[in-house]
């Protein structure tokens, strides 16, 4: 039988009734987006910890800080993209218009919550029979039974209701009043606080919000890990950096040498003491495999970089504690003196001396400034500006000490009474050292023969140490464990009191060196 076939007329007639049927069936169909309530939770800011140093060690193990690692502040409107989820939540600040949810007790877990202790506590006013009472920022705080104060924070304030609630039990659905009810007893605040951080409840609701935070099912927990793990590594690795620093810079010893290579006997110091902790530390050893000579441009901690910062780290820190000391005892004294360090370059050292606490006197020393000048007004605009920047108060100085320098001690010009008239009560003591130093350079100079025995024994000295055979034949005639000959230094006085004692031990040993040179004719010595 033959097929008939429809017109094209039909064919358009039927494609349009089956487009409208279509439009009917959707418009009977809800939207997607009815399907799912959007979920608005009026709610509070944050603030960094939810400590769990209210549990006593006595009774079960004590749970550190439970965010330690999300101490992000966030302020009365916060908005936070909630992890899996494209709707955004809005927790308000305000405990009394909370909203129990899931994320609200995971947003908690990792952030705490705002305790609002830096509002007014107005609102809290509570009228007894004798006198109104208010809630206070003590109660905010517990007294250990060693007199360390630590903070509650659990403890919420509720502004609207003038209360305080127990973040951690209203969470989990707790019993206790400071959950279920509004607390507002201020007459009995203290013990009824205290009673609460003690309870049983109240510590199971703490190890409920550790565990929350510190779950394993989080979708970003794998690379929270091995965040936390780097964290770890690097920290090792900066303790062991840290503990060769100190030892080195305690004394006083070079850092670097011709190269920074791993296993070059001219690396230095600090490498070569990394090197030698590495072969009875693993970790460290492991380290060196994997991150030693690897370049510029690698994270190592072991470059010249790293070591440097951390001198000026701890340079920083000692300053600090220092200046801390000297404002704490109120009243100091300054030492200044200017010296050319190896590379000739004239540096000011500028000490402070004060008394301790045990009543003992201390001198800190607290900066070098090089290429200061040497004019007296150049020297005080210094000593100025560091007094200055590290916040100290002229009207505390009772003392200054220099040298005996014109441009230092000049009662006119000098710096000692450009200080001076900034505060008369700044009394000046001359340097002993150098005044010792200046009378016996004045007692020598006025005795001729004193003159002529000093400039015999630098010609004496001199004589022998100009040959090592000269030096080798007076080593041979000295007495055994006797001084030998010193070089009289003319800038400190020990030094001729040693070359002094060498030749009263030696005389008749040093004439029988001379004669042997003497009658020495056949060879030149």
């Amino acid at each position: 039988m033959k097929r008939s076939k429809l017109s094209g007329d039909k064919y358009r007639k039927l494609a349009k009734e089956k487009l409208e049927k279509q439009r009917l069936a959707l418009e009977n169909v809800p939207k997607i987006n009815t399907l799912f309530s959007k979920e608005v939770i009026t709610s509070v800011s944050v603030s960094p910890k939810i400590s769990s140093s209210v549990i006593d060690s006595g009774d079960i193990k004590t749970v550190q800080n439970v965010n330690e690692k999300n101490n992000t502040y966030f302020n009365d409107s916060t908005e936070i993209q909630l992890q899996n989820k494209t709707k955004t939540s809005i927790f308000s600040k305000d405990p009394s218009q909370w909203i129990r949810t899931a994320d609200f007790i995971h947003f908690v877990a990792s952030h705490g919550v705002d305790q609002n202790m830096n509002t007014d506590f107005s609102n809290s006013k509570r009228i007894y029979s004798d006198q109104s009472r208010y809630l206070t920022k003590s109660m905010f705080y517990r007294i250990l039974s060693n007199n360390e104060k630590i903070l509650r924070t659990w403890l919420v304030y509720s502004e609207i209701k003038g209360t305080v609630f127990c973040a951690l039990c209203w969470l989990f659905r707790d019993d206790s009043d400071l959950a279920t009810t509004d607390f507002n007893d201020w007459k009995n605040a203290c013990s009824r606080l205290k009673q609460h951080e003690n309870s049983i409840n109240h510590k199971n609701c703490l190890i409920q919000i550790q565990d929350i935070n510190q779950t394993k099912e989080r979708v970003d927990s794998r690379l929270m890990n091995q965040i936390d793990g780097e964290k770890n590594y690097w920290k090792n690795i900066l303790l062991r950096i840290v503990a060769v620093v100190k030892s080195l810079a305690l004394r006083g010893l070079p850092f670097r040498r011709d190269n920074e290579l791993i296993g070059s006997s001219k690396n230095g110091n600090f490498l070569m003491s990394i090197e030698l902790i590495s072969e009875f530390d693993p970790f460290l050893a492991q380290h060196i495999n994997k991150y030693g000579n690897a370049g510029r441009g690698s994270t190592s901690y072991l470059s010249s970089t790293v070591f440097e910062e951390v001198i000026s780290i701890i340079a920083e820190k000692v300053n600090k504690y220092s200046v801390d000391e000297i404002k704490r005892r109120k009243y100091f004294s300054i030492i200044v003196d200017s010296t050319p360090d190896i590379t000739h370059i004239d540096q000011l050292s500028f000490i402070v001396r004060y008394v301790n606490d045990q009543g003992l006197p201390v001198e800190r020393f607290l900066e070098f400034i090089p290429k200061t000048g040497h004019k007296s007004a150049e020297l005080f605009d210094v000593v100025n500006d560091l007094i200055k920047r590290y916040g100290l108060d002229w009207s505390n100085c009772r003392g200054q000490s220099y040298d005996n320098a014109n441009n230092m001690s000049g009662s006119y010009s000098g710096l000692q009474a450009r200080v001076k008239k900034i505060n008369n009560l700044i009394y000046f003591v001359p340097c002993a050292a150098h005044s010792l130093n200046l009378v016996g350079t004045h007692a020598v100079d006025g005795s001729k023969k004193a003159v002529k025995y000093f400039g015999l024994m630098q010609h004496l000295f001199t004589f022998f140490t100009i040959s090592t055979h000269r030096w080798e034949i007076l080593s041979n005639n000295l007495k055994p464990g006797t001084h030998t000959l010193k070089h009289p230094s003319f800038t400190r006085w020990s030094s001729r009191d040693a070359a002094c004692l060498s030749i009263n031990e030696n005389w008749s040993e040093m004439i029988n060196a001379l004669t042997y040179i003497m009658n020495a004719t056949t060879e030149i010595l």
